[in-house]
């Protein structure tokens, strides 16, 4: 049975009709193309031409073995995924990212996570020094759990942990809590401004957003972005 040859585009070699195009063959085509100034990094444009090509090329008593086509499908792709995680790690802040999975952050919120160890973190800042700060914490229906005496603060980032405790001793369950700073200025009396954080840990990264890395948080939260950590424990 003979075949009639096909028009091809000018980037692929022409093949004698009823010719099987193997996997050597398509490196060599490969080869010579990069030879002649073409196709200086196969593309998958590039790769799909050569894929039709080849089975329009083989030979119908003989054709392509079904696993020789997935080995070379397998290839292509796991290059180009390849290509794709090298893009995505060209930059310090991917990097950056990456090194933060397993650690915990401070991101904007004021949620706590009472963990298997009975203590759960927190974070805060102060606009002006403090003469007495109490922290106080509640359970996901908003009612009061528990309390901290921090006493004298100093302006600035400050951190500070809840032993899981009710304020008669009582142990609490493992979860998400809620708290609130309150802070009276040193030399005023008056109230100073404390912005709380979210210390929670980070359980995985996703790269290649429009906004760039995003971290995924433990406790349920939302996914953020790395601009939005202002602490790293």
């Amino acid at each position: 049975m003979t075949l009639a040859a096909s028009v091809m585009p000018a980037s692929v070699v022409s093949l004698p009709a009823g010719t099987q195009l193997t996997p050597a063959s398509t490196s060599a085509a490969s080869a010579a193309g990069a030879s002649t100034g073409l196709g200086q990094g196969l593309t998958e444009t590039d790769f799909l031409t050569l894929l039709t090509t080849q089975l329009q090329h083989q030979d119908p008593l003989n054709p392509q073995s079904p696993s020789d086509l997935a080995a070379e499908l397998a290839q292509f792709s796991t290059a180009s995924g390849v290509q794709t995680l090298n893009t995505a790690f060209n930059s310090g802040s991917s990097l950056q990212a990456a090194n933060l999975v397993g650690k915990n952050v401070a991101v904007a919120g004021n949620t706590m996570i009472l963990g298997a160890n009975g203590s759960a973190p927190g974070a805060f800042s102060l606009s002006a020094a403090a003469k007495d700060v109490t922290v106080t914490i509640a359970n996901s229906a908003g009612s009061i759990v528990g309390a901290i005496d921090l006493g004298a603060v100093a302006a600035g980032n400050q951190t500070f942990a809840w032993d899981g405790k009710a304020a008669d001793g009582t142990v609490l369950p493992q979860g998400n809590y809620l708290y609130a700073v309150n802070a009276t200025s040193a030399s005023s009396g008056a109230t100073v401004t404390a912005t709380p954080y979210a210390v929670v840990p980070v359980t995985s990264v996703v790269l290649g957003g429009q906004s760039g890395p995003m971290l995924d948080l433990g406790g349920g939260l939302a996914p953020v972005p790395l601009s939005s950590v202002t602490q790293v424990f």
